[in-house]
Formats: C-alpha cells, sequence, structure tokens
C-alpha cells in the first residue's frame, strides 16, 4: 500500500479479522468481550448501558500525570509496537491499528507517525477525513485530560457503530435534548442539552463550514492553567455527504471516587466511550454496584450542567451576532 494511501471500513474490518487469526491477545480479549456483561438504565429519555470489561484496565487505572509519562516508553509510537500488531497507512500521517483491549466488537486506535502531544485543532480536518473514510464506525477523540491514556501522543480512535447509546439518540435529533443555535452556508450548529453529556452537534456538507462552526465552539471554551485545550471528547461520522459531529467539554477527567477508598472507591475514567453512553467498569465489584444514580453523580461531576452548558452557548450566539 503506498505510504499517503487510505484507509476504508472494508480494509480496517479485513485487518482486524487477520489480527484475530495471528495475534492470541487480541483473539483473546475480542472473544471475552462476546461475553462481557452488559446491564443498562433508562435515565429518562436516553439510556447508559454499562459493560463489565476487565481488559480496560489498563486504560482506566492508566496514570497519566507527566512523571509517570516521561518514566514509560510510549506505546503508540511505531518503534514500541508489540511484533504482532500489524499497521495499515492512513494517509501520510497515520496508521490503523486494530485495538487490542476492545470497548466495541471492532475497535481501531489511528496514532499519529511522529510522537507529538494530543491535539484536536491542528488535527479537526483529519478527524473529518478518518470519519469520511471509516464511514462505518464512529471515529471520536479523547483530550489530553479527557480520557486519553496517551496523552502525549496523538491519536483517535474508532469503534463499531450505534454500539455507543450516543450513536443512535441522537441522529433524530430529538427535540427534547437538542435546540437549533446556528445557522451558516453549509452548516449547522445545535446545543445539546438535558442529556447528563451535554454538549453541541453540528451537521456539515462541507469541510469549511464544520471547521468553521467547530471553531466557534472551542474559543468559547476555558483552556485550564498548565493545559493546551480546552477539555473535551469528540465524536464524528459521516452519512450520504453529511457530517455529524457531536462536541462534549469536560469540566474534569476523574469523578472524586477515583480515589476514594474502601466501599466509595469506583475505578472510572471516563473518556468518549464512557461519554458516548457506554460506561467501562473493569472491576465486577464497581459492575455490581452502579446504578442510575450514582451514573448521574460521575457523569455531573465530569460534565457541564444544563445552566453552564446555557452560558457556554450565549456566548457563541453573542460572537457570532457580533461578527
Amino acid at each position: 500500500m503506498k505510504p499517503n494511501a487510505w484507509v476504508s471500513s472494508s480494509q480496517a474490518s479485513e485487518l482486524l479479522a487477520k489480527q484475530l487469526a495471528t495475534w492470541p491477545l487480541a483473539e483473546a480479549n475480542y472473544k471475552a468481550l462476546e461475553k462481557a456483561q452488559i446491564k443498562s438504565f433508562d435515565m429518562g429519555g436516553f439510556t447508559i448501558r454499562v459493560q463489565y470489561n476487565p481488559s480496560r484496565i489498563v486504560s482506566s487505572a492508566a496514570k497519566t500525570d507527566a512523571t509517570s509519562i516521561q518514566e514509560r516508553k510510549c506505546f503508540l509510537c511505531p518503534d514500541n509496537l508489540p511484533a504482532e500488531q500489524e499497521r495499515l497507512p492512513f494517509g501520510a500521517n497515520y496508521l490503523v491499528l486494530s485495538n487490542p483491549y476492545p470497548i466495541f466488537p471492532q475497535h481501531f486506535t489511528i496514532p499519529s507517525r511522529e510522537h507529538t502531544p494530543q491535539s484536536i485543532l491542528c488535527r479537526f480536518l483529519d478527524f473529518l477525513e478518518l470519519a469520511r473514510r471509516l464511514d462505518d464506525f464512529t471515529v471520536f477523540y479523547n483530550g489530553p485530560g479527557c480520557g486519553a491514556s496517551a496523552p502525549d501522543h496523538a491519536h483517535f480512535q474508532a469503534g463499531t457503530r450505534s454500539f455507543m447509546p450516543m450513536d443512535d439518540e441522537l441522529d433524530a435529533y430529538p427535540i427534547k435534548f437538542t435546540r437549533l443555535l446556528h445557522e451558516e452556508k453549509d452548516g449547522t450548529l445545535f446545543l445539546l442539552s438535558g442529556y447528563l453529556r451535554n454538549g453541541f452537534i453540528i451537521k456539515a456538507a462541507t469541510l469549511n463550514a464544520a471547521q468553521s462552526l467547530f471553531g466557534k465552539i472551542y474559543s468559547n471554551l476555558e483552556i485550564k492553567p498548565n493545559e493546551t485545550e480546552p477539555r473535551m471528547n469528540l465524536f464524528a461520522h459521516y452519512e450520504k455527504g453529511i457530517w455529524t459531529i457531536i462536541i462534549i467539554p469536560r469540566r474534569q477527567h476523574r469523578p472524586w471516587q477515583y480515589k476514594a477508598e474502601g466501599e466509595q472507591h469506583l475505578l472510572s475514567s471516563p473518556g468518549a466511550a464512557d461519554i458516548g453512553g457506554l460506561f467501562i467498569t473493569p472491576l465486577k465489584k464497581d459492575f455490581d454496584k452502579i446504578n442510575a444514580d450514582l451514573l448521574c453523580n460521575v457523569f455531573n461531576q465530569v460534565c457541564f450542567n444544563d445552566k453552564e452548558i446555557e452560558t457556554i452557548a450565549f456566548n457563541i450566539a453573542q460572537q457570532t451576532n457580533n461578527r
């Protein structure tokens, strides 16, 4: 395959099928996923699905502080990938890899070829291109403080579409959760609220429209001291010439229960999958005790509430109207 070749959904699926036949670790973890325990909660018009997935302790318990990152080898750098892990070049700058610790029936990691920090603004068009080429999947992004277990190495992920409840719940734009915020040529911006994981939805027919609308959101989100970008998770898919991009700003990475001891401890590091309504619990004790109230508590800590997201939406509207 040429260095600048693109990867299609079918090629990614073929890669995973081959890896399941040649890589025992991946085969074992995907087989275990088929038998993963799931329980669902009706949260009042939307669903949170809880998945017991022991293999994801690698990510949930990952130490992402600067010292820990400096002391370990980057597991996304090409030279450090397992010998069994095959790779497909995506364009000139990325690789498509089968994720050996899956959350989805088909799960891929798409790291940069270069060891460079996780950052979305300079890679937003790459994100959209991935969504366009891998159109059978949902492509997502974990910000450096929002679930990325390798914040030092730029990467995206892709997973089976409709496996996260958010994929289908927001496709129809239920009036209960969305409100038209702004329209411009080839693009529309919606506010998402009352959804526990509040944020914004972009519908765009062109790259320029998507980039313009994303810029309006980005510029109205706070960048915390000593951080490089606003905290957020992103989701995108491409269908019939239209990109749908969901942006969920984040207040913090982990709930207070992550550091608690005893019965109050909860090993939860919410990333994009959790925000998408697929809540991952690598410990059986956490899966057993999780309930709707605890889910609300966690999401209320890590995401913006209705009032906070309305304030951001107001600022976006003011900025747009003043131009």
